[in-house]
């Protein structure tokens, strides 16, 4: 990982299984928004053209969400150097610092967008290739909203990885969204009191994004669609412009995990 000031930061990954497991050892903890428990092995799609993940699977053997990293390296900098030895990351150039990020993390006050809404366009009309470039931003805009006003704890979309609990969810959703099912790898979530795990249907997502390509959304639909996301809803339906007049959408269910620790690759 490059740090802020530019350098290398990070000693040994030797330890990092001793540590985490002897020092940071937790009970079993359930998903944040239900009651079920985390399961014990997570399958995760690794693009084999994205240098960073591909460097730090290959340096360290791990992957880290990074609202976690930057929490425990707060409170164990010691830990932290360790887990960088090898790994790369890129980081915001702009950021406000603050004191107390450890907290705001686990009470869910940290601000994660990286862009926000501009209140003073003059523009009353948006073009097609405005609403085309910025359609997938809204989505994660209002989603991330939702989540920091309703559901403060829960991890975030902008800072998790994602994960799917099984093998068969994993060629549900290759053959769905030709995703490359060879790049799938298997991964063990470490134990530490900081992990944050959602379970939620990626395809409301994917019915969100395409409604913002074709509608705005009023401010009713935008909040159910939310609340059923994060809330963990299974099929939900909205009703979009159509040619003919207006049609209804399923959603359909496809159950990913939003995960905030370090994932060690387990093969």
């Amino acid at each position: 990982m490059i740090c802020n000031d530019g350098k290398s930061c990070g000693f040994s990954i030797a330890q990092i299984i001793h540590e985490i497991v002897v020092k940071h050892l937790t009970k079993p903890m359930n998903i944040s928004n239900s009651s079920e428990k985390i399961p014990d092995t997570f399958y995760i799609f690794l693009s084999k053209y994205n240098l960073v993940s591909k460097h730090n699977i290959e340096k360290t053997g791990c992957i880290f969400s990074t609202g976690f990293f930057q929490a425990i390296t707060e409170t164990d900098k010691n830990f932290a150097n360790k887990y960088l030895k090898g790994s790369i990351s890129s980081f915001s150039p702009n950021y406000t610092k603050i004191e107390n990020f450890t907290e705001q993390f686990i009470n869910g006050t940290i601000d994660y967008l990286p862009f926000t809404q501009n209140k003073k366009i003059n523009l009353g009309l948006t073009s097609l290739f405005s609403n085309s470039i910025t359609s997938n931003y809204r989505t994660e805009y209002n989603c991330e909203l939702s989540r920091k006003y309703y559901f403060p704890t829960y991890p975030s979309r902008m800072s998790s990885c994602y994960a799917f609990g099984d093998y068969e969810t994993c060629e549900l959703v290759s053959k769905k969204h030709n995703w490359d099912i060879s790049s799938v790898r298997k991964f063990k979530l470490l134990p530490h009191s900081y992990n944050k795990v959602a379970k939620v249907n990626m395809e409301i997502i994917s019915l969100e994004r395409y409604a913002n390509t074709i509608s705005i959304l009023d401010t009713q639909t935008q909040g159910r669609i939310w609340r059923s996301y994060w809330n963990g809803a299974g099929n939900i339906k909205i009703e979009l412009p159509a040619i003919n007049g207006r049609q209804e959408i399923e959603s359909k269910v496809v159950w990913e995990y939003l995960v905030e620790g370090i994932l060690k690759l387990d093969e």
